[in-house]
């Protein structure tokens, strides 16, 4: 069974989550940001062995720390899926637009497909990989079954769902990640999002007004 710590990073105070193996300190740190050197320093004041960086998204606030952060661990970035090549290597531009330090394009060691199952040693317990394109084009979404967690990145929020007005955003596609990748995950599922506060799938099934037009 994993725990997990959630340390907002960043200028849009993105929610970076370390995934830690209870019984080993065996962690999975999922889109870091920002704050590299930050987020190094609990690693090791907590004594913990990175094993793996996962990205669900080519946006700089997901992602911008992701590089740094990999390099003074030694781990290698896997994800997101390929179609988010286009924000991974225009980073600089990102950070232009909302008058923030430049980055360097990123190409992860791994990019994801849908469907694939990771099994990082000594995580004890494998994680599914949900394409769920909408907010970008490539966005995965991370599920541990064992553990009844979800990472949903920026396309499900605690009564809400992701933007789609970005470029390469589809509000079409969205929803259908949504009703066709998530909904259909149990409702019991903690659902931990890129921003903002936790809820379960049954939660947003319930009370999302986004979608709950969908089910009943």
């Amino acid at each position: 069974m994993l725990t997990y710590i959630t340390i907002p990073v960043g200028a849009f105070q993105e929610n970076c989550r370390f995934l830690i193996n209870q019984e080993n300190g065996s962690t999975v740190i999922c889109d870091p940001g920002d704050n590299a050197r930050e987020l190094y320093r609990l690693t090791e004041k907590y004594h913990l062995k990175v094993k793996a960086i996962i990205l669900t998204h080519g946006h700089l606030d997901h992602c911008g720390g992701a590089m740094e952060l990999a390099r003074l661990l030694n781990v290698e970035i896997l994800g997101p899926h390929r179609d988010d090549e286009y924000w991974l290597h225009n980073l600089d531009m990102q950070a232009s637009m909302f008058g923030l330090e430049s980055r360097p394009p990123l190409t992860p060691h791994r990019y994801l497909e849908d469907g694939e199952v990771l099994d990082i040693p000594d995580i004890g317990e494998k994680i599914l990989v949900l394409h769920c394109p909408g907010h970008t084009p490539g966005q995965v979404c991370f599920y541990f079954k064992e553990s009844g967690i979800l990472l949903s990145g920026d396309v499900l929020f605690a009564g809400s769902v992701g933007r789609s007005d970005f470029p390469k955003g589809d509000p079409e596609q969205l929803i259908s990640s949504i009703r066709n990748k998530l909904m259909i995950l149990p409702d019991e599922t903690r659902v931990l999002p890129g921003h903002g506060g936790e809820s379960t799938i049954g939660e947003e099934k319930r009370e999302n007004p986004y979608i709950n037009g969908y089910f009943g």
